[in-house]
């Protein structure tokens, strides 16, 4: 028996759709190439006909394999051995649809309609609903008007209607509409126009029907945002009806006994007292490193209302936390507590952030203290100054006998203190390289060993029970008990200060040469002239309302930065002539300013053009130059002495120049000494004479007197100059 396949029906079929997917492609009719071959029109031809059409002329276009070929002829074979191909056709051409004869289901108008839209599923459109609403509330409370922004972009590319996906983001970004990445998505996915721009003008009628939907059924604030309740209607005087948060708070049990309507929740004992926690953190946290509460959320409230998102409350308490040097840790079960403690009566969607902030206010000082003007406030609170230790133990429920040995052992180390005098702060010092007062265990182990202190291991553990906390060992608590502190007795503090209160400080004598204030403001002239100075600029600062005067501590602070070297009397004396004369506690900084002015220049030049002003000339006198009268004419003759020999013979200029090597046009009596005698010039005076000439010409430089080698050259000249052109 011949060895045959049986022929499946599911492989038949999947032939014939092969055909039919091939010839609705190619719009090819099978009867078109077996009607020839059928010239007696009994819808039977021979195998090899139909293969030869198949495989021959149909190769190409269908492609079919050999067994697919055997498998449809066995099929369709009637029992003479023909094929009946009438039968293929028609199962072939019936099945396919005459679109000829329906009416187009797209026309093509859709795509020009200006508002038409992408199909969402229902949960994407209830999610675009809330976004949209969102949305238009944002743009109804800011009294935005969309169109333009989106015309400015039209005028250029003429996009008839539609925006790029990139330009409608940055429109919203520039409105300040902030939206996630998820929000985003579903607006393109509702507008997307041509795979890359936007509907702007069907988004824009939905946000203008979403708005006049809110106007019309009263959602709206006066404000412009959504109410919180949404009433459905506004609220006046015909329905007076307030919200009543109690409203499924209550049970029924409540109504007539002890009725707590904010947070029932939290009237255990546990929770409230984790909640106190929670504050007395925040408050510590807050003062250790000087927050202000107010930065972290009053930028999501732009209109001041006092109230934010549960969201935006949680964000601004994580940033409140990671704030500063020492941060802590927050747990999302203690966000949740705040959050429920604070959260709105009224809305329960929103949190009321200005009352957190009053109560963490409260470790620095009392709100309306002006209201209470006697109330004494002495911040931070118990409660924050004994808030235990993050990471420590409570040392009451310790076991008692590590705590017996933990006092043995504190003990211990300060009798070795005491008796050896170490200090151990030191120690610790080096190893706290972050100054935190904190070192770990083994460098708390290697400071105790080096100062020969032997503990056992016992009692070293039990000193990390007791001063041990998150950062490390806290040193600072240690040494405070361990070491040695001898106090002074109260009453040697209480004398010193009585002293100091009936003792009056000793005044300096005041000087003739102190209240002499034309020399006063010589003084003054020299120092502007030869710095610089502009007195206006270090005085006008202190003069906030521009009331050209100024207090007398003022006026001693802008004097002392000009560094004029005045003493305590000079001040004084300068004080009271340039006092206001209405206000005798103050200062006329102007007139003042004014005077010491006219060092340059005068005052008013513009009323007389012809008037040259002379520049002050500062001079270097002072004390030390002063000279009585033997003393100048000793002077007179000893210069006379020397004017006989002109620098033009001696070349002394350039000796002196040689010994000033930084060129200040001062040099040494000693150098001066040596320049002298180079020339042979030392032996026309005596040594009193020379004594009176360094004197004369002596410039305090540093901390030692030199002479002015320039000053004594000029005055050499000018009296070779005199003698030689003397006709007597």
């Amino acid at each position: 028996m011949p060895h045959c396949k049986e022929i499946k029906l599911g492989d038949v079929w999947r032939t014939c759709n092969k055909i039919r997917a091939a010839i609705f492609r190619m719009g090819i009719n099978l009867f078109e190439y077996f009607a020839p071959l059928d010239p007696h029109k009994n819808c039977l031809i021979s195998e090899s006909q139909f293969i030869s059409v198949i495989n021959g002329q149909l190769r190409a276009t269908i492609g079919l394999s050999e067994q697919e070929v055997a498998e449809l002829a066995d099929y369709f074979r009637v029992p003479d051995g023909r094929i009946y191909y009438t039968q293929l056709c028609e199962v072939i051409h019936d099945s396919v649809p005459k679109f000829s004869e329906n009416a187009p289901l797209v026309s093509g108008l859709e795509w020009e309609d200006p508002l038409h839209t992408n199909r969402l599923s229902i949960s994407e459109e209830r999610r675009l609903s809330v976004l949209l609403t969102k949305i238009a509330s944002l743009v109804n409370m800011r009294k935005i008007i969309l169109r333009p922004y989106f015309q400015d972009y039209e005028l250029v590319s003429k996009n008839n209607g539609t925006v790029t996906v990139a330009h409608f983001a940055r429109i919203l970004a520039y409105l300040n509409i902030l939206l996630s990445a998820d929000d985003f998505n579903l607006l393109v996915k509702k507008y997307i126009k041509d795979s890359y721009t936007l509907n702007y003008v069907a988004f824009i009628a939905a946000i203008n029907q979403v708005i006049q939907y809110l106007n019309a059924h009263g959602i709206l604030d006066l404000s412009g945002d959504i109410m919180s309740l949404f009433p459905g209607r506004v609220i006046n005087a015909e329905l007076p009806k307030l919200p009543r948060p109690e409203i499924g708070k209550i049970s029924a049990s409540q109504l007539f006994g002890k009725q707590t309507i904010f947070h029932p929740a939290l009237n255990e004992p546990k929770k409230i007292e984790h909640i106190l926690t929670i504050m007395s953190m925040f408050q510590s946290h807050v003062l250790n490193n000087r927050l202000r509460v107010c930065e972290f959320f009053k930028d999501f409230d732009p209109l001041n209302s006092g109230r934010i998102t549960v969201s935006q409350f949680h964000r601004g308490l994580d940033a409140l936390a990671l704030s500063g040097k020492q941060r802590f840790f927050l747990s999302l079960s203690d966000v949740e507590a705040v959050i429920n403690q604070y959260r709105d009566p009224c809305d329960p969607t929103r949190v009321c952030w200005r009352t957190f902030e009053d109560d963490i206010d409260q470790v620095f000082t009392v709100k309306e203290l002006e209201k209470v003007p006697s109330l004494k406030v002495d911040p931070p609170p118990p409660e924050v100054r004994e808030l235990p230790r993050t990471g420590g133990k409570n040392w009451q429920s310790v076991n008692p006998s590590t705590r017996d040995l933990c006092e043995a052992a504190v003990d211990k180390v300060k009798q070795k203190i005491i008796h050896r005098r170490i200090l151990l702060k030191p120690v610790f010092r080096d190893f706290d390289k972050h100054n935190n007062g904190h070192v770990s265990r083994s460098q708390m182990r290697q400071a105790l060993h080096s100062n020969c202190i032997l503990l056992s291991d016992e009692e070293l553990f039990a000193l990390e029970e007791r001063f041990n906390d998150d950062v490390g060992f806290n040193y600072f608590w240690f040494l405070k008990d361990v070491e040695f502190s001898c106090d002074e007795p109260l009453y040697t503090q209480f004398v010193a200060d009585t002293l100091k209160l009936n003792k009056e400080p000793p005044k300096k004598k005041v000087q003739r040469q102190e209240q002499d204030i034309v020399k006063i403001m010589a003084k003054i002239k020299g120092k502007v002239v030869r710095e610089r100075i502009r007195v206006m600029e270090f005085l006008r600062d202190f003069d906030r309302c521009n009331e050209q005067v100024i207090s007398r501590d003022d006026f001693k602070r802008g004097l002392s930065v000009c560094r004029f070297d005045l003493s305590e009397n000079e001040v004084e004396t300068l004080m009271e002539v340039f006092a206001s004369p209405l206000r005798r506690e103050c200062v006329d900084y102007k007139r003042f300013s004014d005077v010491v002015e006219e060092a340059f220049t005068q005052q008013c030049l513009e009323r007389a053009p012809l008037l040259v002003p002379i520049q002050h000339v500062p001079t270097r006198d002072c004390e030390k130059n002063f000279l009585n009268f033997d003393e100048r004419i000793m002077l007179s003759v000893a210069l006379q002495k020397l004017s006989k020999k002109p620098d033009l013979q001696m070349n002394l200029s350039s000796v002196l120049q040689d010994f000033d090597k930084t060129n200040c046009g001062t040099v040494s009596r000693t150098h001066f000494l040596k320049a002298l005698t180079l020339r042979g010039m030392s032996n026309l005076i005596s040594r009193n004479e020379f004594d009176v000439i360094c004197k004369c010409f002596s410039f305090e430089r540093g901390m030692r007197d030199e002479v002015d080698y320039r000053a004594f050259m000029k005055a050499l000249e000018i009296l070779y100059a005199t003698e030689k052109y003397n006709p007597f």
